[in-house]
């Protein structure tokens, strides 16, 4: 993968951690295919589709929910198109009041759209579960 492809999707990547930590719904949604499809950390986290992304990340933005989460990246790679990120994230914050800190892998695969990337693919998961 060619140097200004990385960096394009890294900012995407960017884009999504900070929209995700400042609960903005309609600027994360902006960055994802309408076909998305993949797995969060709980047992019945699957989504095939936007609408059911939506519904999942509106479940993170709860009001009693104080969620902020990080990345650390270990690889990328891809040709255009299609491109992919492999990488750890950290959440912490409250979820019903109670204090959370959920270390996660995480792979993203995004493909370039009329000159836009958006996120085609995603899975979250914790190690050992």
């Amino acid at each position: 993968m060619n140097e200004g492809i990385n960096r394009e999707i890294l900012a995407v990547l960017d884009q999504y951690v900070k929209f995700y930590n400042e609960k903005n719904e309609e600027k994360i949604f902006s960055l994802f295919s309408k076909n998305v499809s993949g797995f969060g950390t709980e047992k019945d986290e699957t989504v095939l589709n936007l609408a059911q992304f939506k519904e999942r990340i509106r479940m993170d933005f709860n009001p009693s929910n104080a969620i902020q989460m990080n990345v650390k990246i270990l690889a990328t790679g891809g040709e255009m198109p299609v491109a992919w990120i492999t990488g750890l994230c950290n959440y912490s914050g409250r979820i019903s009041g109670k204090s959370i800190h959920m270390e996660c892998r995480m792979t993203v695969v995004l493909a370039n759209r009329g000159g836009r990337w958006l996120f085609e693919q995603v899975h979250f998961s914790l190690p050992g579960a």
